[in-house]
């Protein structure tokens, strides 16, 4: 058996709870580097702020997090909340042609089940990108009887391209940005090490964590219903997420345009911002490997009469794509 404790260079009590001493108590998990401390921040912010009668226990597993942002975990305050952090070290690799679009920090959500083996028998994963708005009491409630992982389908076009590719029935390839996730049935059925030979057997992954998870998982899957795990895609000044259904409990932000990053900032995503120990930071003006977000930006600052900002970044803007066409 893979001894997953070889990943964890130390394990941090960010905030303590006596309440975890009462029964039930809700574990939730995030995995992260620094790029995503702030939203990781800012969605256990909300979760904190729609469950006050839940007791919960946040399981963080971090790469090369820095001390700044450790210590604004350490300032969340919460009568009803621990927080433990998993440091991840550098043995842990992942074949580098699947890490290349996403962080190896995605990939860690695949050892977390089994070093929360003896602590939890049901965890749920969420993506730092998502945001809490409802009780989380109904999907914890769920039957997981002979079911790995319950999560929500991802969407049509991800249906089509990945369930031909890899013989997954349509419609229940699942987004893997929110799993409810049976611990003792996936430590039996040796998910951790079956994705981790996947990811490391020469083969490439466009989604690696969530492609390995599909394959192994096989038929013991629940697909949940989309209220948890909402996929909603920004456009700059767009605040799609004012529009989203009334009965939504987790929100989930996909694509690379994000609500940390200015030109996609929406009112609601502030709201739990403004009562984070984040929110001083100051954020992102675009995406940096995404060369459409800085003229995205651009636009913005015309949009707001920045017009010399405007100019300013357009050129960012053309410098970086000219660069990433044609210099090797």
């Amino acid at each position: 058996m893979l001894n997953v404790d070889q990943f964890i260079s130390a394990k941090n009590q960010l905030l303590c709870s006596p309440c975890l001493d009462k029964e039930p108590v809700l574990h939730i998990l995030l995995c992260f580097d620094n790029n995503y401390a702030l939203p990781a921040g800012v969605a256990i912010t909300s979760v904190i702020e729609n469950n006050p009668q839940q007791t919960i226990h946040f399981h963080l597993f971090t790469h090369n997090v820095s001390e700044e942002n450790r210590q604004k975990f350490r300032s969340i305050t919460a009568n009803n909340a621990a927080i433990t952090e998993y440091v991840i070290n550098d043995q842990f690799q992942i074949d580098d042609q699947n890490t290349t679009q996403f962080p190896i920090s995605a990939c860690v959500r695949l050892i977390a089940p089994m070093v929360l083996k003896d602590i939890t028998n049901r965890l749920l994963y969420i993506d730092s990108d998502t945001l809490c708005l409802a009780s989380l009491t109904s999907i914890m409630a769920l039957d997981m009887h002979n079911t790995i992982i319950a999560a929500v389908a991802d969407m049509d076009y991800m249906q089509q391209a990945q369930c031909n590719r890899y013989n997954i029935t349509v419609g229940t390839y699942f987004n893997s940005g929110v799993m409810l996730i049976n611990v003792a049935l996936w430590c039996q059925n040796d998910v951790t090490q079956k994705t981790l030979q996947l990811l490391n057997s020469g083969e490439k992954f466009d989604y690696p964590d969530q492609d390995v998870l599909n394959i192994v998982v096989g038929d013991k899957r629940v697909m949940l219903n989309q209220k948890y795990d909402y996929l909603l895609a920004l456009s700059p000044d767009g605040n799609e997420d004012a529009g989203i259904p009334k009965d939504i409990v987790l929100l989930h932000y996909i694509t690379k345009n994000k609500p940390w990053h200015q030109p996609y900032r929406t009112r609601l995503y502030n709201h739990y911002l403004s009562t984070s120990p984040w929110v001083n930071n100051e954020l992102p003006r675009y995406e940096g490997k995404k060369t459409s977000s800085i003229r995205q930006y651009s636009r913005l600052m015309y949009r707001q009469g920045h017009y010399f900002a405007a100019i300013k970044y357009y050129f960012c803007y053309l410098q970086k794509n000219f660069l990433s066409k044609y210099i090797i």
